[in-house]
């Protein structure tokens, strides 16, 4: 079934490190990690920060929300715009959202400059996208359908086309079902079974 609207976004199934890698004696490790807000952030950033509490800068970007819409980038003592902004810059481009990288800098004695360092710091970033398995995840909208047990079987197979996953259900005289569809098939869905029972079907 095609999709018109945008319901999805992207982001990681699961926290990975990637391999320490070194440019001119300086070692970057990059974490990226799935989370879901603020607090799972902060809780993250603690954790790495006292697992590598030797470095030099602990370096970080994230996206949060459907859209990627609240999102920050921390140079963490870098000179400004050289290591957030790349780390986001890539995070934006992959896409995702509800994801945090975390790049760990040892400074090795030799200075990158603004632009080697940026470099370093973005390579750091896309290494640990590119290793991590992404995931796609669907905005749902709940509705509650109406309608007579000699529809069921109707009802059973417009929720199996339309992919639709049912939630709890009360048979009294009627069968009133919970169900969760993505959003770009609620108003598709509804047309179709209300049309496809003439009018037999309450929903909310």
């Amino acid at each position: 079934m095609s999709d018109t609207a945008q319901d999805l976004y992207l982001t990681v199934e699961s926290a990975l490190r990637a391999p320490e890698f070194k440019v001119k004696g300086s070692s970057f490790i990059s974490d990226i990690l799935p989370v879901a807000n603020k607090e799972a952030i902060d809780d993250a950033l603690t954790s790495i920060r006292k697992e590598f509490y030797d470095a030099t800068h602990h370096c970080f970007a994230y996206r949060l929300g459907p859209t990627g819409s609240n999102l920050r980038a921390a140079d963490d003592g870098e000179p400004s715009g050289t290591a957030g902004r790349p780390i986001l810059l890539v995070l934006t481009s992959a896409k995702l959202t509800d994801t945090l990288i975390v790049v760990t800098r040892y400074y090795g004695g030799t200075k990158l400059g603004t632009g080697g360092l940026a470099r370093a710091y973005a390579e750091a970033a896309q290494q640990a996208v590119s290793m991590a398995k992404i995931k796609q995840v669907f905005l749902m909208q709940e509705i509650t359908l109406t309608y007579s047990f000699d529809d069921m079987s109707h009802v059973e197979r417009m929720l199996s086309q339309y992919e639709a996953i049912k939630g709890d259900a009360i048979y009294l005289d009627s069968v009133q079902q919970k169900v969760q569809l993505r959003r770009s098939r609620v108003e598709p869905f509804i047309a179709h079974i209300v049309e496809s029972l003439n009018g037999r079907v309450g929903i909310n």
